[in-house]
């Protein structure tokens, strides 16, 4: 089935919406290919990127993560029940 960006118009405003939300800490983008919500974490000391198939799952991630970064890089892993964050061994 062929797909166009007019497809998806209200899954990119309302990423742009909850990227205003957000502010700058953060960008929000609708993945047309994954059909995923998707948020990248600036601000802080280590990457975080999170993604929901909804809007309002991506929303509560993001709060959920609220300031619990550290220097250690988290990775953001799903399943159908929900995202868990976790952390790489300590190897220093």
């Amino acid at each position: 089935m062929p797909w166009t960006r007019a497809d998806d118009t209200s899954f990119y405003s309302a990423a742009e919406r909850l990227q205003h939300q957000l502010g700058v800490g953060w960008v929000v983008l609708w993945g047309p290919g994954s059909r995923r919500f998707w948020a990248f974490a600036c601000a802080g000391s280590a990457p975080l990127i999170l993604s929901d198939p909804t809007l309002e799952g991506l929303r509560q991630q993001v709060r959920n993560v609220g300031h619990r970064q550290t220097r250690r890089t988290y990775a953001a892993t799903h399943t159908t029940q929900t995202a868990q964050l976790t952390q790489p061994p300590d190897n220093r």
